[in-house]
C-alpha cells in the first residue's frame, strides 16, 4: 500500500514565541516531508500570523519558490482600516501569486468573524471556489453570531478546513460536521480514539484530511494515524491527500517513499512492526462504554485495544484503567487484574487513592505480592494527594523491595521534579517515568537533567503535541536508553504515538531501544531480589 501524502496544515517562515530547539525554516520542514514520506504541503507563514498579513504573504512567495511541493495558504483580514486589501483586490493578489487555500485569525488579528466585518470577504472566497482555513483556537464553534457554524450557515458553497481540533472536543465539532457538508477537518490534533475509523463510518471519508502542524509537530505521527486505519485504501487515499488536493484544485501529489530506515517503512506500510513495543501506559477502558471522565474514548475496551495494538505490532502494554486513575482506585485494580487474567500481554498499574483506602499498606501488598502487579501509578490532579506523602510510604517501601515501576504524571502537583528526585533518591531500586516528557521542548529540557542524573529516573514521551524534534533531542542528550514509548491511550488513539518514534530522525537501534527494549528491561528487574 502506497500512499499519497499531501499535509493540510504546515506552517513556515519565523513566528513568535520559538524555543530555541523547535525548528522553523523552510528547507528544515522539507527534509521532515522527505524523512517522513509527505509529497506536498499547503504552507501558511509565520510571518503573516504573528506581524502582518500582507507582509507575510509577500515574504511567503520567497519561501513556496524553493520547492514544488509547497503550495501557499494565503492570509486575509478585514480591511476596512486600509491596512488590508478589499475583497475584490484580495482575490486578484490571490491569483497573482498563484496561492491554493485562504486562511484567518480573529483571535490573533483581534476582528470579529462574523458576516458584518467578514461577509464579503467569504463571499468572494465562496464564488472563486476558494477553500479557507481557521485554527479552532481562533474561533468559537457555535452559540454566537460570529462563531464558526453561523458562517457555515451563511456560506453554504465556501469549503472550510478547521484545524487543529484538540481529540476532547469531537462531541462538540461533530454536529457541525453531520449537519454542513462544507465543513472539513483535519486531523492533526484530532487523535481520538479509534476516531479516524468512527468519522469515517459516520460522515464519510471525504471531508477528513491528513494534516501534521510541522514544523512544531511530527508529521510521521499524523500519517501513522491513516496508514494504520482500518478503512478501505481508497477513503485512505482520500484522506491522505486527494481531499485537499480536490478542494485546492491540485493534481495529487506523487507517492514518496519515507527517507527513512526499516521501521519508518514498516509504518509507512501500516505493518505491525518487527521489532519489540512495549507500551509503558494506557487507561484501558474497564468497559466498552467508550467514555472516560465524560471525554470520548471510542472502542476503549480490551477486545478493542488488543485489536488495535495488534496491528500495530505492540507486543505488551501497562495498563492503568480509566476507571482507577478517574474516580475508583479499587475498582480499577480489580479490572486491571480481570484484563490481565484475560490477556497475557496486559501489565498491570496499581492505584491507591487514599482518600478512600484506609489501609494502604494492605492494598499495595495484595496487589503487588499477591497478584505480582509490577506497576505504580500516582495521580496528583485526582487525589490531591502528593507522592511523597507519608501515607504513602508503605506503598513505596514494598515497590523499593520488589524493584518495581511507577508512572508519576506532573498534573497540577506542586514541586513535581523536586518530589520525584526525593523519591528517586530514597528508593533507588524503583524505576521513575517522568510522565509526558515530551509533551513540549520546555518540558524535556527540564526533565532531562534528571534522567541523566539518576539511573532510576526515565523519560516517557507520550501527549498530544507529538513535538517535532523532541525524540531527537533526547538521543542527542545519550537517552536513548532512558526514554520510554507509551501512548496514554485510549485518552488519545495509540498510533500517533507510534509514528511519532517510528518517523523519528534517529538510529534504528535507537528506535528499538526506546519502542521497547527499555521497557522490557525495567519489567524483567520487577520481583527480582
Amino acid at each position: 500500500m502506497s500512499l499519497s501524502y499531501f499535509d493540510a496544515n504546515v506552517c513556515i517562515g519565523k513566528r513568535g514565541l520559538k524555543h530555541p530547539l523547535s525548528v522553523w525554516k523552510t528547507e528544515d520542514v522539507l527534509k521532515i516531508m522527505d524523512q517522513c514520506g509527505i509529497g506536498a504541503a499547503l504552507a501558511c507563514s509565520g510571518w503573516a500570523k504573528d506581524y502582518a498579513p500582507q507582509y507575510g504573504n509577500e515574504r511567503l512567495m520567497e519561501e513556496l519558490a524553493k520547492s514544488s511541493k509547497l503550495f501557499g495558504c494565503y492570509t486575509i483580514m478585514p480591511g476596512y482600516l486600509g491596512d488590508f486589501p478589499s475583497p475584490e483586490e484580495t482575490i486578484r493578489d490571490f491569483r497573482n501569486k498563484n496561492m491554493a487555500a485562504a486562511k484567518i485569525y480573529p483571535m490573533t488579528h483581534e476582528f470579529t468573524p462574523d458576516e458584518r466585518t467578514m461577509g464579503e470577504y467569504y463571499t468572494a472566497l465562496e464564488q472563486q471556489d476558494i477553500p479557507l482555513l481557521i485554527d479552532a483556537n481562533e474561533i468559537k464553534l457555535r452559540d454566537s453570531s460570529y462563531c464558526l457554524e453561523a458562517l457555515l450557515s451563511n456560506h453554504p458553497k465556501l469549503n472550510v478546513v478547521l484545524l487543529g481540533v484538540y481529540w476532547d472536543l469531537l462531541r462538540m465539532v461533530y454536529p457541525l460536521l453531520r449537519d454542513y457538508t462544507n465543513l472539513y477537518l483535519d486531523l492533526s490534533l484530532t487523535q481520538t480514539n479509534y476516531g479516524i475509523e468512527v468519522l469515517s463510518e459516520r460522515i464519510g471519508a471525504d471531508r477528513l484530511l491528513f494534516g501534521s502542524g510541522l514544523p512544531q509537530m511530527s508529521a510521521g505521527a499524523a500519517r501513522s494515524f491513516i496508514d494504520y486505519a482500518d478503512i478501505p485504501v481508497e477513503d485512505k487515499q482520500k484522506i491522505a491527500g486527494g481531499n485537499l488536493a480536490r478542494l485546492c484544485h491540485l493534481a495529487l501529489p506523487a507517492y514518496q517513499k519515507p527517507d527513512n530506515d526499516f521501521i519508518a517503512q514498516e509504518a509507512a506500510e501500516g505493518k505491525p512492526l518487527s521489532v519489540f513495543v512495549f507500551d509503558s501506559h494506557t487507561h484501558i477502558l474497564s468497559d466498552s462504554g467508550g467514555c472516560g471522565g465524560g471525554r470520548p474514548m471510542p472502542r476503549g475496551d480490551l477486545a478493542n485495544m488488543a485489536k488495535l495494538f495488534a496491528s500495530m505490532g505492540v507486543d505488551r502494554y501497562c495498563a492503568a484503567p480509566w476507571l482507577g486513575i478517574w474516580t475508583d482506585s479499587e475498582a480499577g485494580n480489580e479490572a486491571v487484574l480481570s484484563m490481565a487474567r484475560q490477556d497475557p500481554k496486559v501489565c498491570p498499574y496499581v492505584l491507591i487513592d487514599s482518600n478512600y483506602v484506609a489501609d494502604v499498606a494492605q492494598e499495595a501488598r495484595r496487589c503487588h505480592i499477591d497478584h505480582k502487579m509490577p506497576g505504580v501509578k500516582m495521580l496528583y490532579t485526582r487525589t490531591l494527594i502528593p507522592y511523597n506523602d507519608p501515607v504513602f510510604d508503605p506503598w513505596w517501601e514494598i515497590a523499593e523491595e520488589n524493584h518495581l515501576f511507577a508512572l508519576m504524571d506532573y498534573g497540577m502537583h506542586p514541586n513535581f521534579l523536586e518530589t520525584v528526585e526525593e523519591l528517586a533518591i530514597r528508593y533507588p531500586n524503583v524505576s521513575f517515568f517522568l510522565d509526558h516528557a515530551g509533551r513540549s521542548f520546555e518540558a524535556a529540557t527540564a526533565y532531562a537533567p534528571y534522567a541523566q542524573k539518576y539511573n532510576n529516573i526515565y523519560l516517557q514521551i507520550t501527549y498530544t503535541t507529538v513535538t517535532q524534534g523532541v525524540i531527537e533531542y533526547f538521543v542527542k542528550e545519550g537517552l536513548a536508553s532512558k526514554t520510554l514509548y507509551g501512548t496514554d491511550s485510549p485518552m488519545r488513539d495509540p498510533r500517533q504515538q507510534l509514528g511519532w518514534v517510528a518517523f523519528a530522525d534517529i538510529p534504528p537501534e535507537d528506535k528499538k531501544l526506546i519502542l521497547g527494549e527499555n521497557m522490557r528491561r525495567i519489567y524483567c528487574r520487577c520481583f527480582c531480589k
